[in-house]
Formats: C-alpha cells, sequence, structure tokens
C-alpha cells in the first residue's frame, strides 16, 4: 500500500491535482483522499502515462519547494483573523521514489490483468 496523504500533510497530494484531474477526465476515475478509484484494462496504461508525466514534472523542481494546500482561517478568533494560504514542503527525491512505486504497482497490474484500486479516507 501507498499513501499519497501520509506524506507532509497533503503537499505531494496537492501537486499531482492538476494531473488527477486531467485523468479523471480521461479514465471517469477521480483518484481523491476521500473517495474511491479502480483503473482496469485500458485505464492503466492512462493512469501510468500520469505517473511519468508527474515524474517528469516533479524532476523538474528544486529539491525542496513548497506546495499550496489549502487556505487556513479563524472567522471566530477575537479580533477575527483573515484567512491565509498553507503551504506544504515536499521533497524531491521522496517525490520521485513514491512515483516510481505506482508506477511498478501499475506495471504489475498490467502484467497480471487485475485492477489498481485507490481508496479514500
Amino acid at each position: 500500500m501507498v499513501s499519497l496523504d501520509d506524506h507532509e500533510n497533503g503537499g505531494y497530494y496537492w501537486f499531482l491535482y492538476p494531473l488527477l484531474e486531467q485523468l479523471a477526465t480521461q479514465t471517469g476515475q477521480m483518484i481523491d483522499l476521500y473517495g474511491d478509484a479502480e483503473f482496469r484494462g485500458d485505464d492503466l496504461p492512462v493512469l501510468r502515462q500520469t505517473l511519468v508525466e508527474a515524474c517528469r514534472l516533479v524532476a523538474d523542481q528544486p529539491v525542496r519547494w513548497s506546495v499550496y494546500v489549502g487556505t487556513s482561517s479563524m472567522p471566530n478568533a477575537t479580533p477575527p483573523v483573515p484567512p491565509w494560504p498553507v503551504f506544504k514542503e515536499v521533497e524531491r527525491s521522496k517525490f520521485i521514489k513514491l512515483l516510481d512505486t505506482l508506477i511498478a504497482i501499475v506495471d504489475r497490474a498490467i502484467s497480471a490483468g487485475v485492477a489498481v484500486v485507490c481508496k479514500g479516507d
């Protein structure tokens, strides 16, 4: 099992998010932190290509960089605190290792003729 959510509180997932949206458009399956997705048959090479593209994007990044993961706010504070962006640091070598593991899983699934299942919370 591999987890995108365990890595630096979501920075890895949110960096991949635009690619995951494109993947969902192509396959009808969204890798989501809270929902499930299942890739099989013709969708597996599309998933693999998405991961390969992610590797290319990650390889072009610095050794460490910050990824926007959302907005935080404290509306009930006195006085209220305006919303602020939240960033999480990710590490290129860890990210590439994660993606290599995912690609290997997809390759095994293609060879064995089985599905890759992505589980949310």
